[in-house]
């Protein structure tokens, strides 16, 4: 029988962020069941798909990941969300663990950083 997998959606502009996530969690206990590429598209993806975390980029065209991560949060109280981070958001990153973030992972990442990171919120 086969082990469910943790549904993952990830929220991010960038094709190459989107890939590259995607390939460091290939072959791991975490699916990446979708992407989107700006927070309009997530929070549909998100209320459509109900995955069980997502990864949101915090610097983003349109609408800016924090409050994309309100709107999911208002949504569904329970979401679990990582922020992903640039250098320099830093102030960004604690104000979005504030209002309800699990966690965030600073860019540049390797790939066992984001899987310690998804395996800390699953629990």
């Amino acid at each position: 029988m086969q082990e469910e997998k943790t549904k993952v959606l990830l929220i991010d502009d960038s094709v190459f962020m989107l890939s590259m996530i995607s390939a460091m969690l290939k072959d791991t206990e975490f699916q990446v069941i979708d992407t989107a590429k700006n927070g309009a598209e997530g929070l549909q993806k998100y209320k459509d798909l109900k995955p069980d975390i997502v990864l949101l980029d915090i610097v983003m065209p349109d609408e800016r990941g924090d409050e994309t991560l309100l709107k999911i949060l208002d949504y569904d109280p329970d979401a679990k969300i990582v922020m992903v981070s640039s250098l320099g958001t830093q102030e960004k990153v604690v104000e979005s663990l504030k209002r309800g973030a699990k966690n965030f992972i600073q860019k540049p990442f390797e790939r066992d950083d984001i899987l310690r990171i998804l395996k800390g919120v699953v629990k």
